[in-house]
C-alpha cells in the first residue's frame, strides 16, 4: 500500500498518543471570559488611593481609546501594588485578549494568590503555568487550589510534558507516582501517569495504567484513547482499531473517539479514515484541524475533489490559508491553468510553502514570457520584507535560471550586492553563476571575498578549491583551500569528493579513490560516481568504473556528469552501462 505522506502525521496524527496540543481530558478545563475593552467596566469598590485611582481610571480610558497596551501596564502594577484579586482579574483579562503570554502569566497568577477560593483564578493560572511549561509549579497548585475540574488540568499538565526534557518529566512523574500511591483508583491520576511513562517509553507500564482505568471506569474517552495508543505504539494497530471501534459502536457521537478512530486508520485503511474525518467534518464543518486532516488523507488518497474542497473550506474560515492556497495553486498548474495558479501561489506569505510559492510566481511569470509581472512581484515582495531581501533575490535569481536567463541572474545577484556587499550568500550563489558562465576569475573573487570576512567559511573554502582544481592548473592552491575545509567538516560528502578531484588532479590516484569511495557511501550522487569512475578507469580498473557509473545512471538516467566523462575519455557509446 502506498505510504501516508509525512505531514499526515504531523498534521492528522498530532493527538494519537496524548499530545500537548490535545490533552486527553473528559471535558476541557474552565477558561475565564476574554476581556471586552470596547466600553470601560465598573472599577472595583475598593478603598483605593488617589494614586491608585487615578491609575485605574487611566487604564480604562486608554482601553476605551484602543490603547490596550497603557490599560495593560496600568493594571498589572496596581495589581502587584494592591493585591487586590479584581484588579488582577481585570489585568488578566486584559492580558488575555491582547495574547500576551507573559502578562498573562503573571496576572493570573497574581489573581490566583489573592483569591485562593475563586475557582476560575485557580484555573486560570495552571493554565497559563502549562502554556508557559512550568509544568510542576502547575501541579503544585492543582493539589492545593479548587478548580470545577482538577482531573481534566492533571491530564492537561501530564500531556504537555511530552515537551519537557527527560529530567523535567522523570521529576514529574515522581510527584504522579507519589500521588498516586495516596489515591491508587483516581482516574485522573492513572490517565496522567500512564501518559508520563508512555512519554519516557515505558510502554507496558503505561498500558497497566491505562488498563486500570478502563477497569475502574470502561467507558472513560482518555483512557481508551490512551490505552489504544499504546497498543498501536506496541506494534498491535488492529487491536487498538478493535479497541476504538467496539467503544464507537455504544457511543457513536462520541467525537473523540472517532478522531482516535480516524488517526489509527491513517496507517493501514486510508479511505476509511477518510470516510471518518468525512463524517467528523460533517459535524463540526468549521473546525479547521478536521478539514485540514481530511484534505492530507484525501490528497495522499489522489482525490482532489475532496482535497480541494476541504482547502477551501479552509479559506472560506480564514485558517490555515498559506497550506491551503499552496495546495489549490499546485492543482491549478495541474490542470494547465497557470493564471490561477498564480493567483493562489501569490497568496502564500509565510510558513514552509512560502519558498517553493514564491519560486513558483516567478518562474510561472517567466515560462509565460512575462517578466515584467515577473520583476513587479519580486520588487512588491522586497518592499513588504525588507529583511528578507537576500532571501528574495536568491529565489528569483534561482527562478531565472530555471528559465534559462543566467545573465539576468546575475544582474539581479548584483543589485542585491550593491546594498549588501559583504552578504556571504549572495556572493557564494553569484560565484556559482559566474563559474557556470566560465568566468572563474569572478567566480574566484566572489569566493575569495567571502574568506576575507569569514577565512574559515567551510563551504566558500571548498568551492574556491573545487573551481581551481576543475577549471585550472593550480592544483597546490586547491588542496591547501580543500584541505582546510575538510579539517572542519571531515565526513561532508561534498568537500571529500573535492579532495578526491583534486588528488586526481594531482596524480595521487590511490588517495583519490579512497576519498571518492567514502564521498560515495555517505551520500551516492552521479557526479561523485562520474569522479570516482573516471578515477577507477584511468587506474586501469575498467569493470569497476562501468559498475559504477551504471549506479549513477541510475541515480540520475539523464547525468550530464557521467555523460560527459564518457564522451571526454572517449568510452565508446556501446560500451555496457
Amino acid at each position: 500500500m502506498k505510504a501516508v505522506h509525512l505531514t499526515i502525521y504531523a498534521a492528522v496524527l498530532g493527538g494519537l498518543f496524548g499530545c500537548a496540543q490535545q490533552p486527553p481530558q473528559e471535558t476541557a478545563p474552565p477558561k475565564p471570559q476574554q476581556a471586552v475593552t470596547a466600553k470601560p467596566a465598573a472599577l472595583p469598590a475598593r478603598a483605593f488611593t488617589s494614586d491608585t485611582l487615578y491609575a485605574l481610571l487611566s487604564a480604562e480610558l486608554a482601553g476605551s481609546r484602543g490603547r490596550l497596551d497603557v490599560a495593560l501596564a496600568n493594571y498589572l502594577q496596581q495589581a502587584r501594588q494592591t493585591q487586590d484579586p479584581q484588579v488582577a482579574e481585570r489585568a488578566y483579562m486584559i492580558a488575555r485578549y491582547m495574547d500576551i503570554n507573559e502578562a498573562i502569566l503573571s496576572s493570573s497568577t497574581l489573581w490566583a494568590d489573592t483569591a485562593p477560593d475563586n475557582q476560575d483564578a485557580q484555573a486560570a493560572a495552571i493554565l497559563a503555568q502549562i502554556d508557559a511549561g512550568h509544568l510542576l509549579e502547575a501541579l503544585m497548585r492543582t493539589r492545593t487550589a479548587h478548580t470545577r475540574d482538577n482531573g481534566a488540568l492533571l491530564q492537561s499538565i501530564a500531556a504537555n510534558a511530552a515537551t519537557a526534557t527527560d529530567t523535567q518529566r522523570e521529576v514529574l512523574l515522581e510527584h504522579y507516582e507519589q500521588l498516586l500511591a495516596e489515591q491508587p483508583r483516581d482516574i485522573p491520576l492513572l490517565i496522567s501517569t500512564g501518559l508520563l511513562r508512555q512519554q519516557q517509553g515505558d510502554f507496558d507500564g503505561a498500558l497497566t495504567l491505562a488498563k486500570q482505568a478502563r477497569e475502574l471506569a470502561p467507558n472513560n474517552t482518555p483512557a481508551l484513547i490512551l490505552n489504544s495508543g499504546l497498543l498501536h505504539q506496541r506494534g498491535d494497530n488492529a487491536a487498538a482499531l478493535d479497541l476504538v471501534n467496539k467503544q464507537l459502536k455504544i457511543a457513536p457521537d462520541n467525537t473523540r473517539l472517532r478522531l482516535q478512530y480516524a488517526r489509527l486508520l491513517t496507517f493501514e485503511h486510508l479511505e476509511q479514515a477518510q470516510q471518518q474525518f468525512q463524517q467528523l467534518v460533517d459535524t463540526s464543518p468549521g473546525d479547521p484541524e478536521l478539514l485540514r486532516a481530511l484534505a492530507l488523507v484525501a490528497e495522499e488518497r489522489g482525490d482532489t475533489d475532496t482535497a480541494a474542497a476541504s482547502y477551501q473550506g479552509l479559506l472560506d474560515i480564514n485558517q490555515q490559508t498559506d497550506a491551503a492556497h499552496f495546495y489549490l495553486a499546485t492543482l491549478a498548474e495541474q490542470n494547465d491553468a497557470p493564471e490561477e495558479a498564480i493567483a493562489h501561489y501569490r497568496l502564500v506569505r509565510s510558513g514552509e510553502d512560502f519558498n517553493r510559492a514564491t519560486t513558483r510566481v516567478l518562474t510561472l511569470y517567466l515560462q509565460l514570457d512575462q517578466p515584467e509581472n515577473a520583476a513587479e512581484f519580486y520588487q512588491q515582495l522586497r518592499h513588504d520584507l525588507p529583511e528578507q531581501h537576500d532571501h528574495l533575490a536568491l529565489l528569483y535569481s534561482q527562478s531565472l535560471l530555471m528559465t534559462g536567463d543566467e545573465l539576468q541572474a546575475v544582474t539581479v545577484l548584483n543589485d542585491a550586492l550593491n546594498e549588501a556587499p559583504n552578504n556571504s550568500r549572495l556572493l557564494y550563489a553569484r560565484s556559482m553563476l559566474h563559474e557556470r558562465l566560465d568566468r572563474i576569475d569572478l567566480a574566484e573573487a566572489d569566493l575569495r571575498n567571502i574568506l576575507e570576512y569569514a577565512p574559515n567559511d567551510a563551504a566558500a573554502l571548498n568551492a574556491l578549491g573545487y573551481i581551481l582544481a576543475d577549471r585550472t592548473d593550480r592544483y597546490s592552491e586547491a588542496y591547501d583551500f580543500i584541505k582546510r575545509a575538510l579539517e572542519q567538516q571531515p565526513n561532508d560528502p561534498a568537500t571529500l569528493d573535492s579532495m578526491g578531484w583534486v588528488q586526481y588532479r594531482l596524480g595521487n590516484l590511490e588517495q583519490a579513490q579512497q576519498n571518492l569511495e567514502q564521498a560515495m557511501q555517505l551520500y551516492p550522487d552521479d557526479e561523485i560516481a562520474a569522479h570516482l569512475g573516471e578515477v577507477l578507469w584511468v587506474s586501469g580498473q575498467h569493470k569497476a568504473a562501468l559498475n559504477v557509473w551504471r549506479s549513477g545512471l541510475e541515480i540520475e538516467p539523464q547525468s550530464q556528469h557521467i555523460l560527459q566523462t564518457l564522451q571526454r575519455l572517449n568510452i565508446d557509446a556501446d560500451t555496457p552501462i
